[in-house]
């Protein structure tokens, strides 16, 4: 076999060693003392939006929000409801307790994302790393009359089926992409029904607490990895030399 033949199929390999499978979606019932004595991680990347509110202080946060975790963007709509800041068209950085809607992470904090009674947000999750988890804190979703629905890589998960959540309800958001991602959309989203299409308006929530888990490449990849240059280069020589 040609050393280009060789270098194409450890290429292949190399592909085969991500893989693809389907996400999944868990929603349970936040608790404060276990979610946050397991943040910080080794290998893992977070945003409690402390720092940024800060330093941008409370309101609106424009067309989109920068975090440590990826951007963040509103699904649109104008929201009316007496929780809303600015123009109501945009996401807004919060303190202290809004209806419900607090601060969840850290304990003793101040700072969280919300929605601004808008139809929800879309998260593009980038953190210059491989990740294949990532997990949040939803609050005060869908106690208003709203469907709260998850939308993540092609699975779907509503954060109520019957009657109403009650006010400041608080659920950890688990989604597991199966395989190792650079980035992923996540979307929020306010429905009128369950299962339905029209957005609905001025039931907010927020999110906090947000950690995303990075995948280091195995040991047997990165060898693979230094093996595909190692064969490139000495073709190279090999050329140079003929």
């Amino acid at each position: 076999m040609s050393i280009w033949k060789l270098a194409g199929a450890a290429a292949l390999t190399l592909a085969c060693a991500f893989g693809a499978n389907a996400a999944t979606i868990t929603v349970t019932t936040f608790d404060a003392g276990n979610y946050n004595s397991s943040l910080g991680a080794a290998g893992t990347t977070g945003e409690d939006f402390e720092a940024l509110g800060g330093s941008m202080g409370e309101g609106e946060v424009g067309a989109s929000l920068s975090t440590a975790v990826g951007t963040f963007e509103s699904l649109g709509g104008t929201g009316t409801g007496g929780s809303v800041i600015g123009t109501g068209t945009e996401l807004a950085l919060r303190d202290g307790t809004l209806f419900g809607r607090t601060n969840t992470v850290p304990q003793g904090g101040s700072w969280f994302l919300d929605s601004n009674d808008t139809w929800g947000m879309k998260w593009m999750v980038d953190t210059g790393s491989l990740f294949s988890k990532v997990s949040f804190v939803l609050n005060d979703g869908s106690d208003v009359g709203a469907f709260l629905r998850i939308i993540a890589g092609g699975q779907t998960k509503e954060l109520r089926t019957g009657g109403k959540l009650p006010n400041g309800n608080a659920r950890v958001v688990e989604i597991d992409f199966g395989q190792k991602i650079s980035s992923a959309e996540i979307i929020l989203g306010n429905f009128t029904t369950s299962g339905g299409q029209q957005y609905r308006l001025n039931d907010g929530f927020s999110v906090d607490g947000i950690e995303v888990s990075a995948v280091p490449l195995p040991a047997s990849v990165l060898l693979l990895g230094a093996a595909i240059g190692g064969l490139g280069w000495a073709g190279r020589r090999r050329s140079k030399a003929a």
